[in-house]
């Protein structure tokens, strides 16, 4: 086995793994969906944490995979790795656009979920700032529009500020 032999095996390992933790993000995803219908803060909050270290993972392969790609291209097709690999002749270099394929597809896939979970987030802001609504105008404290043409929310009464 020569060295290109050894970066090519290198770049499919990476890629399988870029897959995995490509495929989990989507699992978290669809597990944020699942609790933000249940309006489950702390699972969202979980969920959130988890997606953070898998985005951190996703960016090391990529900036990985990039690295790879360079060192079996050369210098002198930096500026077009797409199509210096669907074009490149090493056996490996067709499971290569295989993976790279399924991995565009499954970005395609989490950025269609991301934006369903993004209209559920704005969904629970909604409901919240209701709810915010409904308490301020049962106690009688609806918001009031300043001087200066600003809304002002008077502070709700607690146990420290009740008077009578």
């Amino acid at each position: 086995m020569n060295h290109s032999q050894d970066t090519w095996d290198h770049l499919l390992v990476l890629l399988g793994e870029m897959r995995v933790v490509f495929e989990e993000f989507m699992v978290l995803l669809g597990d944020e969906e699942r609790m933000l219908f249940g309006m489950d803060r702390q699972g969202v909050a979980t969920v959130t944490e988890k997606k953070e270290q898998v985005l951190d993972v996703m960016c090391r392969y990529e900036q990985q995979v990039r690295v790879v790609l360079h060192q079996l291209a050369g210098p002198d097709q930096q500026k077009r790795l797409g199509p210096w690999l669907q074009e490149a002749r090493h056996p490996q270099a067709s499971s290569a656009n295989t993976i790279l394929h399924e991995l565009s597809t499954l970005t395609r896939t989490i950025q269609e979920q991301g934006k369903k979970n993004e209209v559920l987030i704005g969904r629970t802001q909604h409901v919240v700032r209701e709810a915010i609504n409904i308490i301020y105008t049962g106690l009688g404290t609806g918001p009031m529009y300043g001087g200066s043409g600003t809304l002002h929310f008077p502070s709700v009464p607690n146990s420290v500020h009740l008077h009578g």
